[in-house]
């Protein structure tokens, strides 16, 4: 079992940060799991340029870390996103990653367990979980939960002991999803079915060649063309 976190705070010590390591450690005890754990503030990581070169050929031609980390996430089994809440909404550099991953266009989480990890200190850290969510229906993800913890800044979120015990109930149900391939459910499967369907399908089919990047990514992780 493969598990990749992506920390998308500036800061590798803070309050996301903490969790998403006690996420690791709590996983990392539980049978047969690997981890990846990635800073963004540690990678090299460009604007998306809007060339759409990356639908046409699979790749993004821009040399740096973006494709190394989409990969990573692919061979994955499961995925926790954590991020601050910034100004209402998640950081840049998640922002910037989620446009250059290959996440909903090329399905990049087909099949995957995801959970979504914000922290945040005044407001709106549930307008940053829809937010990931979102991005997990849309992506395809197989599963998602979330864990939102709020609290002030520079607060250690593991002195309180709910926090370190409702970080061991996730990773548990996590390895539980990944390990008896639960579902999402019937309503966010319905809503990927019709948006994947209606919408992200018909789309990139009409494109032809010109998105023939998007369609073997598709091969690659069993999506039918018809």
């Amino acid at each position: 079992m493969y598990i990749s976190i992506i920390n998308a705070s500036a800061r590798k010590n803070g309050a996301t940060a903490k969790i998403l390591k006690q996420f690791a450690e709590n996983l990392s005890s539980m049978e047969n799991v690997e981890i990846s754990m990635v800073h963004l503030s540690d990678i090299r990581l460009s604007f998306c340029l809007g060339c759409c070169m990356c639908y046409k050929t699979g790749l993004c031609h821009i040399n740096d870390d973006a494709e190394r980390i989409s990969n990573m996430i692919s061979d994955s089994d499961g995925v926790i996103i954590g991020t601050p809440n910034y100004a209402s909404s998640m950081p840049g550099q998640l922002k910037t990653f989620i446009d250059r991953g290959h996440f909903v266009i090329e399905q990049l989480l087909r099949g995957k367990h995801a959970i979504g990890v914000v922290t945040y200190e005044n407001a709106d850290g549930g307008a940053v979980a829809k937010a990931l969510k979102k991005l997990f229906v849309f992506s395809g993800a197989k599963s998602f939960d979330k864990f939102v913890v709020k609290l002030p800044f520079n607060a250690d979120p593991l002195a309180d002991t709910k926090t370190k015990l409702a970080i061991q109930r996730k990773s548990v149900k996590l390895h539980n999803a990944i390990t008896k391939s639960k579902n999402a459910g019937p309503i966010n499967a319905l809503i990927h079915f019709a948006v994947f369907n209606f919408g992200i399908k018909p789309f990139v089919l009409r494109k032809g060649d010109e998105y023939k990047g998007v369609r073997a990514h598709w091969e690659k992780r069993g999506i039918p063309m018809r």
